[in-house]
């Protein structure tokens, strides 16, 4: 398994968690149960994003493309 793959899978993860977060603001729930949720929801799924990046550039930089 390479470096890249082990990435995109925590990438993956990563943005499973942030859009679950994200859904359950569809609920009603207490101010601070919301912010918390948008919070955490926005940091999880921007990671998976960035971290998804970061692994395509590593695969294409170590294909020599």
């Amino acid at each position: 398994m390479t470096g890249a793959t082990i990435m995109y899978a925590v990438a993956a993860v990563l943005g499973g968690i942030g859009a679950t977060l994200l859904l359950q603001l569809r609920t009603p729930r207490s101010e601070q149960g919301r912010y918390a949720r948008l919070i955490a929801g926005t940091m999880f799924a921007t990671g998976g994003i960035i971290l998804a990046g970061f692994a395509t550039a590593l695969r294409r930089w170590s294909m020599g493309s």
